[in-house]
């Protein structure tokens, strides 16, 4: 795996503390030795800060493999007062989320789809963390200044029948991105069957914290217009006839089913052009996959 080098630089004249990427990321993924490794392998100390209205929200580290990231934040509020949020009973996770939020990591990076979530990882101190993941279609091109900004952290109260803004402000953060491809690309171009029509696999990329898997389908996706904002039955149906298995199976038999949440369809030519592309929520060594399945075709990893 390549490493990814990341050049913090603070906005506002503020510059946080500096934390390695395992120190940052290896409590959220359980701090299993082989996780910490890969880690300190692809993910690199960010440490890029904005203080606003009392509040100082810190990029501590960056996980990155070419297509895929993940960055964990640090909210700190300067009176040593803790935020006034709670947890889900279900998840585990703070109620809370921004009321604006933009991301612009990397160059020209196309077909975004992402996810983010608060959690506290110490309820002794006065600190919270959040985590932003992102995956592209395209490889992102690195060289450029990763730019983000956060404003108005907003609280769910009352099971969820009201909000309230718990910080008020907006925090700009950007540090230099310079990044080599750390994801391992399996050969492609092997013809499979979808939803009882013939495919072309074309790109099949893994990572130990995500993937990005291409396929196209000879035949156009029928999409009717929606009305009113509600996806009809039909285009529920189209997916599912679109949708190829996708498996990551493991040398000791463990088999992840790929989640189906980050996909688009592209018509093009008559065809349609699928990408199923997404992170995972724990590390993935990459030494411990067999073999990746899409459709009725199982590619090895070597």
């Amino acid at each position: 795996a390549a490493a990814v080098l990341v050049l913090a630089v603070g906005t506002a004249g503020a510059t946080g503390i500096l934390r390695s990427a395992a120190e940052v990321f290896s409590p959220l993924f359980g701090g299993a030795p082989a996780q910490t490794e890969i880690i300190d392998k692809i993910g690199y100390p960010v440490g890029a800060s904005d203080t606003d209205n009392g509040v100082t929200v810190t990029a501590d580290a960056i996980l990155f493999d070419g297509y895929n990231y993940l960055i964990s934040y640090t909210l700190e509020k300067e009176d040593g007062s803790a935020f006034d949020c709670t947890k889900n009973p279900d998840t585990g996770l703070l109620n809370v989320y921004w009321n604006r939020a933009d991301s612009n990591i990397g160059l020209n990076a196309q077909g975004a789809i992402g996810s983010s979530y608060f959690y506290d990882e110490n309820p002794n101190d006065n600190a919270i963390q959040y985590v932003e993941t992102m995956s592209y279609t395209d490889a992102v091109t690195t060289g450029g200044t990763a730019k983000i900004m956060l404003g108005d952290l907003t609280a769910v109260t009352d099971n969820g029948a009201e909000t309230k803004t718990i910080a008020d402000g907006t925090w700009h953060l950007k540090f230099k991105l310079e990044a080599d491809n750390s994801a391992v690309e399996l050969p492609a171009g092997q013809s499979i069957q979808v939803g009882g029509k013939t495919a072309t696999i074309n790109k099949v990329l893994l990572s130990p914290i995500g993937y990005n898997f291409v396929y196209t389908v000879d035949g156009k996706a029928p999409f009717e217009n929606a009305e009113s904002g509600q996806e009809p039955a039909s285009h529920r149906d189209t997916w599912d006839a679109f949708s190829a298995k996708l498996l990551i199976n493991k040398k000791d038999g463990t088999v992840i089913d790929v989640p189906g949440n980050g996909s688009s369809m592209d018509l093009h030519d008559g065809k349609t052009v699928c990408t199923r592309q997404g992170t995972f929520d724990t590390i993935l060594p990459l030494d411990e996959v067999a073999s990746v399945t899409i459709g009725d075709t199982t590619i090895p990893v070597k």
